[in-house]
Formats: structure tokens, C-alpha cells, sequence
């Protein structure tokens, strides 16, 4: 999955509900900084009314929003470990996911919980399109090893 995966911003339907379950055993798998879980909140976006209101989520059925209490470096790494693990996820099932950071300015007042701020989203639909691996060379990123 990890050679399929890629940036899916067309959805075709919702997700169901056994297909978002899977989707947050993979979050609550995740590894966050020093184990503090009760630090971030996962908020489930289906309204179509507040989805509505947001920018830059490509018109997606669900969104997930990570947030965090006070979120500081260490939180930002972390919600990205959650939102990679819910992408992988998705995508093993078959279902269109994009990391999306843009779109967390734009959520509606109320609707995360109190006293977390939003960090990273993602965004989720059934898709038409069809995840092939694909060749990734060793030094896409160049590399220093050190003995």
C-alpha cells in the first residue's frame, strides 16, 4: 500500500461505517509523542452543512480533523503519524484519502471540541480510482549513511 498510495481529491460516495471504524483503529494505533493519546481528539465530519463551510476539501463526504490541546511541535508530528495511519488505511480498503492541512482554518466554530485546536485533516470518499504500486528509487531523497 505503501507504493500505491497517492493523493486522491475526486469521491464518488460516502464511506460506510465499518470502512470509518477501520480507518480509527488505524488513528488509535499510531504512535504520538511520550504516549499522551488524551492529548488529541479525532472529529468525524459527515454534516453536509458544515462540510459546506469548509475550503480546500475537494467536495469529500468525510473529513477527519486531528486537533490537540496547545498543539506545539511535537503534536504536529504526531497528528501526522494519525493522519498517515488513517490514509494507509483508507486506501488498503479501496477508499480515496488526502492529507489536508489547508482545510483547518475553515472549520465552523463548534464543532471541535473545547480547547483543542485543529492540526491536520484528512480527507475520505469512495473513489473510481485505482491504487497501482509504483517505482520509488532508493535516492529519490538523497541519502547519508553513517558508520
Amino acid at each position: 500500500m505503501i507504493r500505491s498510495r497517492k493523493a486522491v481529491r475526486h469521491y464518488t460516495g460516502q464511506i460506510t461505517d465499518e470502512q470509518l471504524n477501520k480507518i480509527l483503529l488505524a488513528a488509535n494505533a499510531s504512535p504520538v509523542g511520550m504516549g499522551e493519546y488524551n492529548n488529541y481528539r479525532l472529529t468525524v465530519i459527515q454534516d453536509s452543512s458544515i462540510l459546506s463551510k469548509m475550503s480546500g476539501i475537494y467536495d469529500a463526504p468525510t473529513v477527519i480533523v486531528v486537533s490537540a490541546e496547545d498543539p506545539d511541535a511535537m503534536e504536529d508530528v504526531s497528528a501526522g503519524a494519525i493522519v498517515h495511519n488513517m490514509e494507509l488505511a483508507a486506501e488498503n480498503q479501496g477508499l480515496g484519502a488526502n492529507y489536508n492541512m489547508s482545510s483547518v482554518g475553515s472549520i465552523p466554530n463548534n464543532v471541535l471540541p473545547t480547547g483543542f485546536k485543529g492540526v491536520f485533516a484528512l480527507t475520505l470518499g469512495q473513489t473510481d480510482e485505482e491504487f497501482v504500486p509504483r517505482e520509488i528509487p532508493l535516492d529519490r531523497i538523497k541519502i547519508n549513511i553513517v558508520k
